[in-house]
């Protein structure tokens, strides 16, 4: 026959310590949702100011985190799938260059390569300290 169990008073965790763990717990619970605040201020400015879109944004966040073979089959899964389902972009109606028209598309590519390096060198620059350049002529 099986014995009885003993109503034995349990020790247990001290009342003190259960109570600060607590405290501690809703605290870092507090700064978690103030920084996800700062996090989603930060993301709407940047929806606002450079028109960045939320969720493809989302989205690539969660990419870069992924390991590369995971992110690939990801990807080769989510590629099958817009084929199958029909979901890729449509043409831009209002898109002036031809679909055949290689030069524009080589010309917009060559545009936003220059736009991006002149970025790149102003970002240098500033990083640097912007110093004043001697006019011609003055030594």
């Amino acid at each position: 026959m099986a014995e009885k169990l003993k109503s034995e008073k349990r020790a247990g965790i001290h009342s003190e310590v259960l109570k600060s763990l607590i405290s501690k717990c809703d605290e870092m619970r507090a700064d978690m949702d103030e920084a996800r605040g700062t996090l989603g201020a930060a993301i709407k400015d940047a929806e606002d100011t450079h028109g960045v879109h939320r969720k493809a944004f989302k989205l690539v966040l969660s990419l870069k985190r992924m390991e590369d073979a995971a992110r690939a089959d990801f990807l080769r899964a989510l590629d099958d799938y817009r084929e199958k389902l029909d979901l890729n972009p449509q043409k831009d109606l209002f898109d002036e260059a031809d679909e055949g028209d290689e030069q524009a598309r080589r010309a917009q590519q060559a545009d936003a390569a220059a736009t991006a390096d002149r970025a790149a060198e102003n970002s240098a620059a500033l990083k640097g300290g912007i110093k004043q350049k001697q006019p011609a002529g003055v030594h």
